[in-house]
């Protein structure tokens, strides 16, 4: 049977290193409603067979803010899983930088990892920049990894406000089906209604 945990990191700390152990499933959600000075690192290594690790991020980019991220998992024992899924919404001046490494070490065989990091881009003037890697050293595994940045769809947009939604409505309505998953990984209802709330407030949506 899977012990299982969940942590929140707002990533306060400039650097931390997670361990997960035999047969745990931890769960790491990475809500930054604040973008912290300097860079952040996190390391998670899957040690023992049947670790697992879930980690389910969002920034919310508004204004000048930047953020440069660094997330690591490291499978170190056979039969572990991973899975990360970073998602940013990007308004104003703001910039993202990620950089997610999935590093599968020998005698890790039969680990399974992904990593995902998807940014939308509610200016011109945002940037988001993602690079994912891969770095595998057994032979019967499956990882991979992808990134996309790409504005908020205008066909979309177009058939909501058809049914009669205000363009307003319109984008808050895609922006929160974009951070549902996040949304819904979080058990903390005062944590929920702060993200709900700068959305509201630095980016104009009324979600």
């Amino acid at each position: 049977m899977k012990h299982r945990r969940t942590v929140i990191d707002t990533l306060a700390e400039p650097e931390q290193h997670v361990r997960v152990g035999r047969d745990e499933q931890l769960t790491l959600v990475v809500p930054v409603l604040a973008a912290p000075s300097g860079a952040r690192k996190r390391v998670i290594t899957l040690a023992d067979e049947g670790a697992e690790v879930d980690v389910i991020g969002l920034f919310l980019g508004a204004g000048d803010a930047r953020l440069n991220v660094q997330l690591d998992t490291i499978h170190a024992a056979p039969h572990t899983r991973g899975n990360t899924v970073f998602k940013a919404v990007m308004g104003g001046r703001s910039a993202l930088e990620f950089n997610g490494m999935i590093k599968i070490e020998v005698g890790a065989q039969g680990s399974n990892d992904f990593l995902q990091q998807d940014s939308l881009m509610l200016s011109d003037e945002a940037k988001a920049n993602a690079v994912p890697g891969l770095e595998i050293e057994a032979n019967d595994v499956k990882a991979s990894h992808g990134a996309t940045a790409k504005p908020v769809d205008p066909e979309q947009k177009f058939y909501l406000m058809s049914r009669g939604l205000s363009e307003q409505q319109a984008e808050a309505m895609i922006v929160r089906g974009f951070i549902e998953a996040v949304m819904r990984a979080i058990d903390d209802e005062s944590l929920r209604q702060r993200i709900l709330g700068i959305l509201s407030t630095s980016f104009g949506l009324a979600i």
